[in-house]
């Protein structure tokens, strides 16, 4: 296992990075002691969470794993019921939900928010740290997740369903699991995985409740906890922020105001926000609400509200609001004790353009871990590119064939022989003028038989540049194989390809890199398998 600073590898936004580098511009900004940079005050902030928030959340956990049948976890439901203390909190990653699990770096993710948690749990051994799986069921962006690639080819879930993709049935599921079943039917080792994962689908009323029980078979020995939060026992509790949302619409201002603060410090945005930040949810729908004049209505619907209705559908049906990505933030920490969000480049970018949210709504912020990084590498490619003494760094940033061509053309021979030919045109006016001066005789043959000789030496210089190309040809050709399965900025292995190849392909996948990654925000792995 070999460890690499991602800040190194041209992958991340500069906010990121400076949350990563704790960089000046940052805290000169938002404060050294804002929770989003300042674990201490994070759990500060965190102190006195209502008890009756942490008697619902548990409510809802213990309702949903004996609904599912997945309760008799002993230390998960340790997790849950630890949940209950007021000096318990909790370690939060959240994803879109995929099937099979999505990218690898779903694991990856999971992973890091579990070796967050642990670590949290040394630094501070008076408290317990839980970690949490957040489903961002609610999402409905069914064309980022309808396609499952497996060893090239693409298995597309077929189904008419709308809305928020957490809720979807799995009657049509079959659109995905017939083809691969076929597809891999004389690879025994392919099939023990798949009946795993497709009795969990077939046993199950909807995509949100299959993913927590993966995850729970995945990852319950390591006490990771998975939360959705659809529920209206939650959503009552994010009303106060629905009703401002809606009545008040001040979120719109206050973002743009702060994300110009950060592109004024030369620091990336991520996301846009809205005059509305919420959408309505119900049945088979997830829709904006935008306001016109004094009427709500929902996009590309025929429902609209006064604003007399419109609360008291908020006090009637909580669970109708979902919050887009401005707000959603926002609900998960209105819901958990929680002290850290684990996130991608991405999510801890858009995060950060929410420090002024946070401060509108009253809300206490989490301290931002950019999760771990993790590529599986072939022992032979390992050994390959540390006999041509190639980083990891240089292989990511070799990107052009021109890039890496030069990059392999020390060309030492060919520099040898063209330090020859200055050498011997520096001798050869040396003798001329010399000549010419003293009158010798025979010039003529002594500048003839520098042409010659200067001919040769081209032709030498030629020759050897030729074969010195050649040469790296093959090696161009190499690292470029290598490159294709992930080890290029544009061509990222744990956003390319799929957990369940990784699972498949290596039955320790996720013991390995449980036992190898550690806690070390910034930071990527790179492990033989």
């Amino acid at each position: 296992m070999k460890e690499i600073d991602l800040t190194a590898l041209g992958m991340l936004s500069s906010s990121t990075k400076a949350i990563v580098n704790n960089e000046t511009r940052l805290t000169d900004l938002i404060g050294e002691a804002h929770g989003f940079i300042n674990l201490a005050q994070a759990i500060a902030g965190k102190a006195n969470f209502p008890i009756e928030k942490r008697q619902d959340l548990v409510r809802v956990l213990k309702t949903d794993y004996e609904n599912y049948g997945i309760h008799q976890h002993a230390l998960v439901n340790a997790n849950i019921d630890a949940l209950l203390d007021t000096n318990t909190y909790t370690v939060t990653t959240g994803q879109q939900l995929h099937l099979f699990l999505g990218p690898a770096f779903m694991v990856y993710k999971l992973i890091s928010c579990i070796k967050a948690a642990e670590h949290y749990q040394q630094i501070y051994p008076d408290k317990k740290f839980v970690p949490v799986f957040w489903l961002a069921s609610e999402d409905h962006d069914f064309d980022e997740i309808k396609n499952t690639p497996l060893f090239g080819t693409q298995y597309p879930w077929e189904t008419n369903q709308t809305g928020a993709c957490g809720r979807f049935h799995l009657n049509d599921i079959d659109s995905v699991i017939e083809p691969l079943n076929k597809k891999l039917a004389n690879d025994s080792k392919a099939l023990t995985v798949l009946d795993t994962f497709f009795q969990i689908y077939k046993t199950s009323k909807t995509l949100s409740e299959a993913t927590i029980k993966l995850c729970h078979q995945l990852f319950a020995d390591y006490g990771l906890i998975c939360l959705d939060g659809d529920n209206p026992i939650l959503k009552a509790h994010f009303k106060t922020i629905l009703k401002a949302e809606l009545l008040e619409r001040k979120s719109e201002q206050c973002f743009n105001a702060f994300s110009q603060k950060l592109s004024d410090n030369q620091l990336s945005l991520q996301l846009k926000s809205r005059p509305i930040n919420l959408f309505y949810l119900k049945n088979n729908l997830r829709a904006r609400i935008e306001k016109d004049d004094q009427t709500y209505k929902v996009i590309d619907t025929n429902l609209q509200f006064t604003e007399e209705e419109l609360v008291t559908e908020i006090e009637r049906h909580p669970e109708c609001f979902s919050p887009n990505a401005v707000l959603r933030p926002l609900y998960q920490e209105c819901i958990l004790p929680n002290v850290a969000y684990i996130g991608g480049n991405a999510e801890i970018n858009y995060w950060l353009q929410l420090t002024e949210i946070f401060e509108l709504y009253q809300v206490e912020a989490p301290y931002l871990v950019l999760r771990q990084s993790v590529w599986l590498i072939k022992p032979k490619q390992d050994e390959w590119l540390e006999g041509h003494k190639i980083s990891f760094q240089q292989l990511f940033n070799l990107k052009s064939e021109k890039d890496k061509l030069t990059f392999f053309s020390a060309k030492e021979s060919a520099s040898d022989l063209e330090g020859m030919m200055r050498e011997f045109s520096n001798l050869k006016e040396q003798i001329l003028n010399y000549a010419n001066i003293e009158k010798l005789p025979n010039i003529k043959f002594l500048i003839e038989g520098g042409k010659a000789y200067e001919k040769v030496l081209k032709d030498l210089i030629k020759s050897d540049v030729q074969n010195q190309l050649e040469k790296n040809e093959g090696l161009l050709n190499k690292i470029e194989q290598i490159q294709s399965e992930g080890f290029s900025i544009q061509n990222v292995q744990e956003r390319t390809i799929y957990s369940l190849a990784f699972l498949i392909n290596y039955p320790n996948f996720i013991h390995n890199c449980f036992s190898s990654v550690y806690y070390k925000p910034g930071s990527g792995f790179f492990l033989n398998n």
